[in-house]
């Protein structure tokens, strides 16, 4: 099985098996299982962190997401069409479209929780489940809850342990049920954040001992009715990043064009065209007072004509107060200066050629 398993080397081909054909999705029946071994706050915010979320039903299962409303969901996804099913789904809260070992862009220490199923194999000589296993650390925060479900022979590894027992306490670890079993290898292991600590090789000969054998990790059982694992809150407001790490101009095009909002944005940032017999009346020239209103309110400005017509031009209107004054004799035969304040309307156009004109 592990000869089967290594022989996919490629992170993407790996991934698009999982999107094609869902062989690689966590079985919804362990899913629920694992949900019994935990405990939820119901009345506090838990932000929760899936690294390869697929169609997002394994976290949403484990969380219990359908019955808290507190709960909230945010996940990576690979291939683009399953990412879609994520980010349109209306229980989870954020998907980013992309690789989570390179494109995303997360907040270190914001997450409470996470629940992880990455894809088997190598990539460039080193185990995925290990690759994922360095980048998801960092972004818990101390106490928090992390259920990885990773194949047993990794799990069993002495660099995986040691990693694994610097970083977390163990909370409890099962294997899958034998059908399920024979598929991967499956165990899954709950661990509690803490502070890093050394251990040294003493101890971890003894922790490879009590695993030594498949047979020697029970069961993940089925009605559990023991003591639960306690998630500690987290909050959404925390997040403050989790983004790609490069924007993608094509696929939030694609998006946009999709958004109720579209008709709205390209209104506002897209110049309509105005060409003069296009009018489907005659013009009229307006009088002193039309031109002021149209002044002050902006209307006529901006681009006019077309460049297949070599008429294109800018034009702007503008309103100036103005004072005049001249020499008047008044009723008493006296020279008076007469001052007289008024708005001047006018337009400066720049035309194709670059002249400017002021009308």
């Amino acid at each position: 099985m592990e000869q089967h398993v290594k022989k996919q080397n490629s992170f993407f081909q790996t991934r698009m098996n999982q999107a094609k054909l869902g062989a690689y999705y966590t079985d919804p029946a362990h899913c629920q299982w694992i949900a019994g071994l935990l405990d939820f706050p119901e009345n506090e915010e838990v932000c929760g962190l899936e690294p390869a979320i697929g169609d997002g039903n394994a976290i949403i299962t484990v969380m219990g997401r359908r019955n808290n409303e507190n709960i909230h969901i945010f996940g990576v996804e690979l291939n683009e069409a399953t990412a879609d099913m994520a980010i349109n789904h209306p229980l989870i809260d954020e998907c980013i479209y992309g690789n989570f070992l390179t494109d995303a862009v997360i907040t270190k220490g914001a997450f409470s929780f996470c629940f992880a199923n990455p894809p088997y194999g190598e990539e460039d000589g080193e185990r995925l489940e290990w690759r994922f296993f360095n980048k998801i650390v960092p972004c818990l925060r101390e106490q928090a809850i992390f259920v990885f479900v990773i194949p047993y022979y990794v799990m069993a590894e002495p660099m995986f342990l040691k990693a694994w027992h610097t970083n977390f306490i163990t909370e409890c670890c099962y294997r899958f049920h034998e059908q399920e079993y024979k598929k991967w290898k499956q165990v899954v292991l709950i661990g509690r954040k803490a502070e890093k600590r050394p251990i040294d090789g003493e101890q971890l000969a003894k922790i490879k001992k009590d695993i030594d054998s498949p047979e020697k990790i029970p069961l993940l059982p089925k009605g559990y009715d023991g003591k639960k694992i306690r998630v500690l809150p987290s909050k959404k407001k925390d997040i403050a990043e989790f983004k790609n790490k490069e924007f993608n101009a094509e696929r939030a095009k694609r998006c946009l064009g999709k958004s109720a909002l579209n008709d709205l944005v390209k209104e506002k940032i897209t110049q309509q065209k105005f060409i003069a017999d296009n009018l489907s009346r005659p013009p009229i020239m307006p009088n002193a007072g039309q031109m002021y209103l149209m002044a002050i309110s902006g209307a006529g400005q901006g681009l006019v004509g077309s460049e297949a017509s070599s008429d294109l031009h800018l034009q702007r209107g503008m309103v100036t107060n103005v004072e005049e004054s001249e020499m008047r004799m008044d009723e008493n035969g006296r020279m008076v200066e007469a001052v007289q304040r008024f708005s001047k309307v006018g337009f400066q156009i720049i035309e194709n050629s670059g002249m400017i004109r002021r009308l």
